[in-house]
């Protein structure tokens, strides 16, 4: 969605193709405010379902699609024939994790079926060379950044402020995290790490922004550490990049990421992130710092304290994100002229 609502409509549209059951995707209306459409497959995870449904979808719409881009790679040995079937010249697969599944079965049937993966699509991108050697090897990729709109996770002052009174959260020390309640995100050894920090500063609290399976066993775990009332449960939200604003630390400790988006619109944001070593180090643009997993929530709260003591002003974010090559506007641009030299190829 970053890249779409910066794309030259003009030269690129994206229709969005979603196999969930029931239900569309969460930016629907304003896909469709932006020219593109939303193609529900109704095939739920059923991988042979998703190939039919698909191809029905591509016969009923003929010499409309040269390319399709693709963000789940297990799919790619069943949707590769349909797509180049039905007239599609390119499949791009894209990696955007270093990790098959959070499951063991999962990890197993998608390692089986993205084996010799190259060999089934005509372009790989990745979100970080990490995610790309993953799913492709040493070379054979480009990459594609995790890009952001800077001028919208930029520090405000006066948002930071009229965020944290409305959060109640005036004159606290405000940890953050965002996303899913998976076991991929690691709240399990997060809230350890903030009940340390706790212990280190009595103005602590903790924003968890996102939903997801494991919410009410992460509630549980606060409750038996006596962290109710210092730990703010806020859901999936529209306002994360107020939430940004409110923050003083962002602390990822996920099991694996490609390059967490939430990381690069923190640090546009200009706030200090401190990350597990299992995260791609092209996340680290701005202040932050990679801990092991096998460290102590002591340590981990120890780094807390030292990067947030030394950080720079906070309206660097956004230079920083610039010269990195996050920008949006500047990728999107530099994506749309990828596209048009594979439609030509």
């Amino acid at each position: 969605m970053n890249y779409f609502r910066n794309m030259d409509r003009s030269r690129v549209v994206f229709d969005f193709c979603y196999y969930a059951a029931d239900g569309g995707p969460d930016y629907e209306e304003e896909i469709l405010g932006l020219g593109g459409r939303c193609l529900p497959l109704g095939a739920g995870r059923h991988a042979l379902r998703i190939r039919s449904r698909l191809a029905a979808l591509l016969a009923g719409n003929p010499g409309e699609y040269v390319i399709a881009h693709l963000h789940d790679p297990a799919l790619t040995r069943l949707i590769h024939p349909v797509v180049r079937g039905h007239g599609v010249n390119t499949l791009i697969v894209h990696s955007h994790a270093t990790e098959y599944s959070d499951h063991m079965y999962g990890r197993f049937r998608n390692r089986l079926a993205c084996r010799r993966i190259a060999d089934h699509c005509e372009a790989q991108f990745a979100c970080s060379r990490a995610a790309g050697e993953f799913l492709f090897g040493s070379d054979g990729f480009e990459l594609i950044p995790n890009a952001v709109d800077v001028n919208t996770y930029g520090f405000q002052p006066k948002v930071r402020s009229a965020a944290r009174i409305r959060l109640g959260l005036t004159g606290a020390f405000v940890v953050g995290h965002v996303g899913r309640f998976s076991p991929q995100k690691n709240h399990r050894s997060l809230i350890p790490i903030f009940n340390e920090i706790c212990r280190m500063r009595g103005d602590a609290r903790l924003l968890l922004v996102g939903d997801g399976p494991l919410r009410t066993t992460v509630e549980k775990q606060v409750a038996e550490l006596g962290l109710d009332g210092r730990v703010d449960f806020l859901g999936n939200r529209l306002d994360v990049p107020e939430l940004y604003q409110a923050m003083d630390v962002m602390v990822l400790p996920s099991l694996y990421e490609g390059l967490p988006m939430v990381g690069v619109e923190a640090q546009c944001s200009g706030l200090p992130l401190v990350c597990a070593d299992t995260v791609s180090r092209e996340v680290g643009i701005g202040d932050c710092s990679f801990l092991s997993l096998n460290a102590s929530p002591g340590e981990w709260a120890r780094e807390v304290g030292r990067l947030t003591t030394g950080a720079r002003p906070r309206a660097t974010g956004p230079e920083r994100i610039r010269a990195a090559g996050y920008d949006v506007e500047i990728a999107a641009a530099g994506l749309a002229d990828k596209y048009w030299n594979l439609a030509g190829s």
